[in-house]
């Protein structure tokens, strides 16, 4: 069987671990996952050419960029018969679903977000509708797409665990750990205060921050504050250098269709955790006793001054949480269940 797996990019985190991360894993099943990414890539701000070609003819940029990505995506319309199945991570291109009319062979679409919100409600709708089926990543999405679609699968966005697992690190330092791409980074001024102030009164920590681009909201001073710039071979060391992972999110519409990765990445390198509870955040915390929850300043003070000085409590936590992953939300797990809807769809 061929399956074409349609993703934003390459480092894209909801391309690398809804799509990319199960070609091995589907070769196994005798499935060939061929992930195609396009260029100029979906989310690419207008190029500077498209503002002077504002200034002459009048169009603009934006429908000139967004023309531009569709007409390099077209060749899809006649690729697709290689295929039997395509497994779509999103739409092609926000506001858009031209394309995703045009499919002829049975499409799976794949979405671990509240997309609607800010990829088109309309376009989204109408590609969940003509779907043979859909990857929900959680219950909260999976809703959604009921009122649109009767074929619908909670696939949650799994880790590979032999990439992200325990390492026997030791560190005089207590160390909190986020990692994250930089569109999530604005969450940690949620929790600023808290931290800052943690930091004060706890002279052994530190606080490290992961992510593509260094963040204007902290100042770095690479002692008690540490950028670490994100790379993937990188990812399973820079877990392991946590004591314990923190995930801030706000309480809104869409936050709970988030798939709480960034924790299911903590737990698998048996990291305790605090979190916001918030969405599947929740889930997580009320399946296994894997870390805290904290929303006021108050709490999340309290919730790490607990993990740093109970240290069998986090130990426990970490324990839980990396035998969690590895019996409900990994990518063994997952592969085998992803092969059997492949080939119920594809007859």
């Amino acid at each position: 069987m061929k399956v074409l797996g349609l993703i934003s990019s390459s480092t894209d985190p909801a391309s690398r671990f809804r799509i990319i991360q199960y070609k091995e894993a589907l070769a196994k099943e005798n499935i060939s996952l061929t992930p195609r990414y396009f260029s100029p890539p979906r989310d690419q701000d207008p190029l500077p050419w498209m503002y002077q070609f504002k200034k002459i003819a009048g169009i603009n940029e934006w429908r000139t960029a967004n023309t531009l990505k569709l007409v390099s995506r077209l060749p899809l319309l006649f690729q697709q018969f290689q295929y039997d199945i395509i497994w779509q991570n999103r739409l092609i291109l926000p506001y858009y679903n031209f394309i995703e009319k045009k499919y002829k062979k049975p499409l799976i679409f794949d979405y671990d977000d509240a997309i609607w919100l800010n990829e088109g409600a309309r376009q989204v709708k109408t590609t969940i509708a003509k779907a043979a089926m859909v990857f929900a990543g959680n219950e909260y999405l999976a809703d959604f797409a009921l009122k649109h679609n009767k074929n619908i699968n909670i696939i949650p966005t799994t880790v590979d665990t032999g990439k992200l697992f325990p390492l026997n690190i030791i560190s005089d330092n207590f160390t909190i750990g986020w990692i994250g791409s930089k569109s999530n980074t604005p969450y940690l001024d949620i929790i600023k205060p808290a931290l800052l102030d943690f930091l004060a009164v706890s002279k052994n920590s530190r606080l490290i921050i992961v992510s593509s681009e260094k963040p204007s909201n902290f100042v770095f001073d690479n002692e008690r504050i540490v950028f670490k710039n994100w790379y993937p071979e990188m990812e399973n060391e820079i877990i392991n250098q946590f004591t314990v992972g923190i995930m801030p999110l706000a309480d809104n519409e869409y936050t709970r269709g988030k798939c709480s990765y960034k924790m299911l990445q903590y737990m698998a390198c048996g990291k305790p955790v605090i979190v916001s509870p918030v969405g599947m955040n929740n889930k997580l915390l009320a399946e296994d006793t894997v870390g805290l929850a904290a929303n006021t300043k108050e709490e999340w003070v309290n919730a790490l001054t607990t993990v740093k000085n109970d240290i069998s409590l986090s130990g426990i936590l970490g324990t839980n949480g990396r035998k969690m992953v590895e019996n409900n939300y990994s990518l063994n797990k997952y592969a085998p269940i992803i092969s059997e809807h492949f080939r119920n769809i594809s007859g």
